[in-house]
């Protein structure tokens, strides 16, 4: 379990730290899904949008459980009002009683990009459209929900992600190498090897 979760904006202006996102006025109200218990991942996109890793718990009474346990991302990016970041990405999934969601490394891009890395797997997946702005006021659909064009699993020994500006070539990287995805022809490549086809999931 991460013991703090920090990161910084690439302009220095903002970090995230002690479960607060902070900047050159003062700390920023984020959302959060129900029953949250805690942000276990934290990275700054080069267009200076936020990614959050979080878990939520599963409270009970004498009556029953009010829900399922989650662990998931949500992206947060910063308007005109420095006091006011919009939600524009979100994904989660089950989550059983003991298992934990700290990714080891996740990136996203605007037109529709999200990919993570989680105990040994790097999970991708590519909508058909950017979402926009999301309501904070009625917990939208996660992105999953919302018209994916594919996604895809790998396993490896992957510790680092990066995507172009573009948001078209993730890049995986261990410490012997790396993977290249290309995510609009949908190709794989290790180093400098020839492509080769990417197995993917079609929604």
């Amino acid at each position: 379990m991460p013991d703090l979760v920090t990161a910084e904006s690439p302009d220095g202006e903002w970090q995230f730290a002690h479960d607060v996102l902070r900047g050159p006025r003062g700390p920023v109200e984020l959302p959060t899904i129900d029953f949250f218990e805690r942000w276990t991942f934290a990275r700054f996109c080069p267009g200076g949008q936020l990614i959050l890793a979080f878990e939520s718990g599963q409270p009970w009474s004498e009556y029953g459980s009010y829900g399922d346990r989650y662990g998931g991302l949500q992206i947060m990016a910063p308007t005109a009002d420095p006091l006011r970041w919009v939600m524009v990405g979100l994904e989660f999934d089950y989550r059983s009683h003991d298992a934990t969601f700290a990714p080891d490394d996740a990136v996203w891009h605007p037109r529709g990009v999200l990919a993570w890395l989680h105990d040994g797997c790097l999970y991708g997946q590519v909508l058909g459209h950017s979402r926009g702005e999301l309501d904070f006021y009625s917990w939208p659909r996660r992105d999953s929900e919302t018209g994916r064009e594919y996604t895809f699993e790998r396993w490896g020994d992957w510790r680092r992600l990066e995507l172009d500006l573009a948001g078209q070539l993730l890049t995986a990287r261990d410490a012997a190498g790396c993977d290249r995805y290309d995510l609009v022809r949908r190709l794989h490549a290790r180093d400098d090897a020839d492509w080769q086809d990417l197995e993917v999931y079609v929604h």
